[in-house]
């Protein structure tokens, strides 16, 4: 009989085989953001739409899935962005946490992306962020961190491009509000062509299209940016670009660096330089982040932030099953009498990382395992590898402990 129950769009199960897969991913993420002196927080699963909204425009508002809160009437909604959480944590917690704060997490999150597919809907998303600190060298550290979890992962070969939604801002600010958000589309869509239209546009003063011509032609046409003009800190934030951009080269050979001027981020929370890091094996974009010294304000207490988010499920398909968790024992123990010995051989494998399958039949296991053992009547154990092929035999289990494993 076929099942007739279906998951909402967009949403699915995951198979024992990828759950193993995302949580090896996601242990060896904590593990490099803890050696970095990062630490893990816990955010709601929802919160009041209130609070997950805070300084977000209305398309952002539209991928938050809301529902009514049973108890009290509230407007509640589903977590689809989890920086806003950060930013509400720091501001709630300034009394118990000292800067610079270091914070690193592993949550779900669902959007309602219709235009973007079903695919996009649910990411299993790990991050890092680091608050308190607005210097070149914090947005060092959030790069270089990222490029060493990618690295840890088993991509040496990354291309990070590097982004100011400083000077973007400032491109849309100079720009009527009636166009504004036209133009802003197709600068996401990288429609470079239409772009060079609205220089022409009866919608612009002669300011406004001599401003365009100045500072949005040139780096569509590939020629160099004159920054003279610009607000001093849009200059200055160019110039840490450039910094770290060098930086970064000089740093690992294996590392390609480019700088996108013209690239849209999703969320508009984000207040100077944005990043991104791709790989050539996979044929999106593995990490995103950024700076946002202006989202912990609106919650409350300001602190200058940068932190990025890795979504893992493009990453699953990359690894193998065999390659990753403990290695497996299956021990087999046809004698009743000999229970004492049956635990006791599966506690001691435990403790040396084993995953122990325990069994009173003989050759009962059919997954795959690494190591066998077999508990005979006089509780001899014998070893068998993973072909059974027979390795070695011992009178007791004291006299395999004193083996090494």
């Amino acid at each position: 009989m076929k099942n007739s129950f279906s998951l909402p769009v967009g949403i699915k199960e995951y198979t024992t085989t990828n759950v193993n897969k995302i949580e090896f991913l996601c242990s060896t993420i904590l593990e490099e953001s803890e050696l970095w002196g990062y630490k893990k927080i816990i955010t709601p699963i929802f919160e009041t739409l209130d609070s997950l909204n805070v300084g977000l425009r209305q398309e952002s508002l539209d991928k938050t899935i809301k529902f009514i809160d049973p108890m009290n009437g509230d407007v509640l909604g589903l977590r689809s962005d989890v920086t806003p959480q950060i930013a509400r944590y720091v501001a709630s917690n300034n009394s118990i946490e000292s800067m610079p704060l270091r914070l690193t997490y592993v949550e779900r999150v669902i959007r309602n992306n219709f235009k973007e597919g079903r695919s996009k809907r649910e990411i299993f998303q790990v991050g890092c962020e680091l608050i308190g600190l607005d210097t070149l060298e914090s947005d060092l550290e959030a790069i270089l961190l990222g490029s060493s979890i990618i690295d840890k992962l088993g991509f040496d070969k990354q291309v990070i491009t590097l982004n100011s939604s400083l000077f973007l801002n400032y491109i849309f600010s100079r720009l009527p509000d009636i166009i504004e958000d036209d133009i802003k589309l197709l600068f996401y869509k990288k429609d470079y062509g239409s772009i060079r239209k609205y220089v022409k546009d009866k919608a612009l003063n002669l300011k406004q299209r001599e401003f365009m011509k100045k500072f949005v032609l040139p780096i569509i046409e590939g020629k160099k940016l004159i920054s003279k003009g610009l607000p001093k800190d849009i200059r200055e934030g160019l110039d840490r670009i450039k910094v770290i951009s060098k930086t970064l080269e000089d740093s690992n050979a294996s590392l390609r660096v480019q700088v996108d001027l013209l690239n849209v981020k999703d969320f508009d929370y984000y207040s100077d330089i944005t990043f991104d890091i791709a790989v050539p094996e996979i044929n999106e974009i593995l990490l995103a982040g950024g700076r946002y010294n202006n989202l912990i304000g609106k919650y409350g207490k300001d602190a200058p932030a940068i932190g990025f988010g890795i979504n893992v499920l493009p990453l699953i398909k990359t690894l193998k099953s065999d390659q990753l968790g403990s290695p497996i024992v299956v021990i087999e123990n046809t004698d009743l009498k000999n229970n004492a010995v049956f635990f006791e051989t599966r506690d001691f494998f435990s403790s040396q990382g084993f995953i122990s399958v325990l069994s009173n039949q003989p050759n009962p296991y059919s997954g795959k395992f690494d190591l066998k053992i077999k508990i005979s009547k006089t509780g001899q154990l014998t070893l068998f590898s993973n072909k059974n092929k027979k390795i070695a035999s011992f009178k007791s289990l004291s006299d395999l402990q004193k083996e090494e494993f």
